[in-house]
């Protein structure tokens, strides 16, 4: 035996197994698995997971043959059961297992239809899998992977058996409770969530572990499960490696899994510079390598913008969480003789979180950002936040329209408001016993004072006596109120300005805030006065000519890690086309003035929420193709003009 023989780095790395999550009937040559830890406690989970989504949660796992050797790393999205209630002006807005299962095809649908290479079919996306439990190790087994079995637990979606023991149906509630169909004896469900309705006939999701075989479960309430290629390669890893930084695989405990292929070639020549080449100008002069990881970083930021185009078109969705992290870079093999980076591509790795908001007799559309809002610089100052108070109402106009009442009227708040013409109104009036909701658009054009706003409402379906004391009463007092603000595409368009700064104006080593702080400074400067977009080039150019700090500030010392002066770095690029670029970065931020793509955060069609984008994206194209040019000239190009320099010449 020789005892030098180096152990197959495809198989799996120290302190994890490999547990099939996939069964079908005979023999599988190829299985879905999920990484496993050896040693889990109650603190750390049995499975790695890559992230937290609202929806899902995702876990790391493998594509593995016979013989447990790993064929390629991939990411296993689980349906996750947490958002369930949604406070939105005074009531409970419940997500329905409908509205969830529905979100989930979408989604996969979408996927496949746009990244097809990135989706590994299974049937699980549209079946609910049964929880899988894992079997405890003995040291006796002799197979490569971890011994798991399906539970005879299922998702009931039997509306009328959950009906006849008095449990919430599942197409009209948040709550999922498992059943054994085969068993014929007393009926017995699991709840899937502690807050759901509980009688003599439902137990909690520890009957799964009841065995004492049982070491963990995965996907124990039966979620939809969808699968697809999982990329090492991150958005600000990748920035950094442009920079000049090394990269180490994000995953040190599973790193033996990335020995071989285009990452594991990469790690390499970013802490040398050696084996496969990734530039084209890699080893070229200075001046060449500033102007490739500038097309570099501008082709990253053309496939972003065309990413989160093909989401919001699919799903007619914002997706009011926009951050580096939404992002992970697809590499491609390619031959030794082609700079692997040109190939590079963006990718979508997090799902959005809006949520639609129906409201009746209207075209503008609203939505709710699910999850926690928690603080980024990345999304718009106050995304999501709301201003709420007691104040009166002053009835201007009721009318009877065709699809219910109309009250047309003055709020008079007790604070200040801060209102656009997009903002959805929302209050409650006091009339006989009871307390009628209405939503409404605010008319700011009509200038009332800081504490008072015009609006009308939404047609609403009232008793014939609540419109009649509506037409008799000139005002309510005491009338709560919300105001909530118009999200949409460009709340995600101000989210890739702010990631396009981190791109080309900021580094790892940079304070990005405060770069972005300055940037959203100048905007603001440019948008004080009415210009036509031609304008705008010129102008920066001419205050950039006055201003030597802001001329510093948008220099292109940040693309390369070398610690450049603003001044040694401008006299190494394309100085006009990065001009081009600040003046095409500045256009981003809605409501920035009227240099804007969207002139405000409501600037935006409602059954054509991707449209925002177009305009940003072909001024990057035709940035994008001019960079090239300049790496890359045409032959024809070259030989034009060596014949003008032999014409030349020749005159001497």
């Amino acid at each position: 035996m020789d005892t030098n023989a180096k152990p197959d780095k495809r198989l799996a790395p120290e302190g994890f197994g490999l547990a099939p999550i996939h069964f079908a009937a005979g023999v599988i040559p190829l299985r879905i698995c999920v990484f496993v830890r050896s040693e889990a406690t109650a603190d750390i989970s049995p499975f790695l997971l890559l992230r937290e989504l609202p929806g899902a949660q995702v876990y790391l796992g493998a594509v593995c043959d016979a013989g447990g050797r790993i064929q390629e790393c991939v990411e296993i999205w689980v349906q996750a059961l947490e958002l369930r209630d949604l406070v939105f002006s005074g009531y409970e807005e419940r997500l329905t297992n409908y509205s969830l299962d529905q979100r989930w095809s979408s989604e996969c649908e979408a996927t496949l239809e746009h990244l097809p290479q990135m989706v590994i079919v299974t049937g699980m996306e549209k079946n609910n899998p049964s929880p899988v439990l894992i079997k405890r190790q003995t040291g006796t087994e002799s197979g490569p992977f971890i011994s798991t079995e399906p539970s005879n637990w299922h998702v009931c979606k039997d509306d009328a058996l959950l009906d006849t023991f008095g449990l919430p149906r599942y197409s009209a509630s948040p709550f999922r409770y498992l059943h054994d169909p085969a068993n014929a004896g007393a009926k017995t469900f699991l709840a899937t969530s502690s807050d759901a309705q509980a009688n003599a006939h439902v137990q909690d999701l520890d009957r799964l572990k009841a065995s004492a075989e049982v070491a963990a479960v995965f996907n124990p309430k039966a979620g939809l499960i969808r699968v697809a290629r999982y990329l090492p390669l991150g958005l600000e890893e990748y920035l950094q490696v442009l920079e000049g930084t090394s990269w180490q695989n994000p995953i040190p405990s599973v790193v033996e899994v990335f020995r071989e292929g285009v990452y594991a070639n990469l790690q390499a020549w970013s802490g040398s510079a050696k084996a496969m080449p990734f530039l084209l100008h890699g080893t070229a002069t200075l001046p060449e390598r500033l102007t490739e990881v500038f097309f570099l970083k501008i082709s990253a930021l053309l496939s972003m913008f065309k990413e989160v185009r093909s989401y919001v078109q699919a799903h007619q969705l914002p997706m009011l969480n926009l951050s580096p992290a939404s992002f992970s870079l697809s590499l491609q093999e390619v031959d030794e003789h082609f700079p692997a980076l040109w190939q590079a591509r963006c990718v979508l790795v997090k799902t959005g979180q809006a949520h639609p908001f129906k409201i009746k007799s209207t075209e503008q559309r609203y939505f709710i950002r699910l999850g926690k809002i928690e603080p980024s610089p990345f999304l718009p100052e106050g995304l999501g936040a709301h201003s709420f108070g007691i104040g009166s109402v002053r009835r201007r106009n009721v009318l009877a329209e065709a699809d219910g009442t109309v009250l047309e009227g003055t709020l008079v708040a007790e604070d200040y408001l801060r209102l656009d013409q997009n903002d959805l109104l929302w209050f409650k009036l006091p009339i006989s016993d009871q307390r009628v909701e209405f939503y409404a658009h605010v008319y700011t054009a009509e200038a009332l004072g800081p504490k008072e706003v015009r609006f009308r409402t939404v047609p609403t379906k009232l008793p014939e006596s609540v419109a009649a004391v509506l037409k008799s009463t000139a005002g309510f007092a005491k009338a709560p109120y919300e105001i909530w603000p118009l999200l949409s595409s460009p709340c995600d368009m101000h989210s890739l300005g702010i990631i396009a700064v981190r791109v080309l104006l900021a580094n790892s080593k940079s304070n990005v805030p405060v770069i972005v702080d300055d940037v959203l400074g100048l905007a603001r400067y440019f948008g004080k006065e009415p210009e036509k977009e031609e304008q705008l080039l010129p102008k920066l150019k001419a205050l950039l000519a006055r201003e030597p700090k802001l001329l510093d500030l948008l220099s292109p010392q940040a693309l390369l890690d070398l610690n450049w002066t603003p001044e040694k770095a401008r006299s190494q690029i394309q100085l006009e086309l990065w001009f081009e670029a600040m003046s095409w970065l500045l256009r981003l931020f809605p409501g920035a003035g009227s240099q804007s793509y969207c002139k405000s955060f409501g600037d935006v069609l409602p059954l054509a929420l991707e449209n925002v984008f177009d305009a940003p994206i072909q001024a990057l194209e035709n940035l994008a193709l001019r960079l090239r040019s300049v790496l890359v000239p045409t032959t024809l190009a070259n030989e034009e003009i060596a014949s003008i320099i032999l014409e030349q010449i020749a005159k001497i």
